[in-house]
């Protein structure tokens, strides 16, 4: 597995929030990937997501999604929905966790290995780029560096 350091970026980002059982994320994905086709808007990148506030004992977690969208939005303030016309990280680090299969938490930890190696404060919880590869998933893991030395 091959650790790189880089930016990320995307443009007109639109985000939503939701608490969830662990194993019922996707379809709220689903379900924002459906809301913004129904609004006339279609994803121009990946979806972006992250986990937090995760309790083990009723199996749920807060999730934050993210997609790129094809244009410029005009929000209402709402607690539902929040747009970005600029999503970036000027530098972290990154890791691809191509086997859906395999426990994700093994890749945060060779991340938080190589931070801990030259220095760097992360951002957590990391985010996971979803990317639908020949019908199959694969996970870009990217984390902010907040602080270096």
């Amino acid at each position: 597995m091959k650790i790189k350091r880089a930016p990320i970026v995307f443009h007109n980002v639109i985000s939503t929030k939701s608490r969830c059982k662990t194993d019922e994320w996707f379809h709220i994905a689903r379900d924002f990937r459906n809301a913004i086709i129904k609004n006339d808007l279609y994803n121009t990148g990946p979806l972006i997501y992250k986990v937090s506030n995760f309790d083990k004992s009723v199996h749920e977690a807060d999730y934050t999604f993210y997609v790129p969208v094809n244009m410029t939005l005009e929000l209402d303030t709402n607690d539902k929905y929040q747009f970005y016309k600029e999503w970036k990280f000027d530098d972290g680090l990154t890791l691809r966790h191509a086997d859906l299969d395999d426990d994700i938490e093994e890749s945060y930890e060779l991340i938080r290995a190589s931070a801990k190696a030259y220095n760097l404060e992360l951002e957590e919880p990391f985010y996971n780029i979803f990317l639908d590869v020949y019908g199959e998933g694969i996970i870009d893991i990217y984390s902010p560096i907040m602080k270096e030395g």
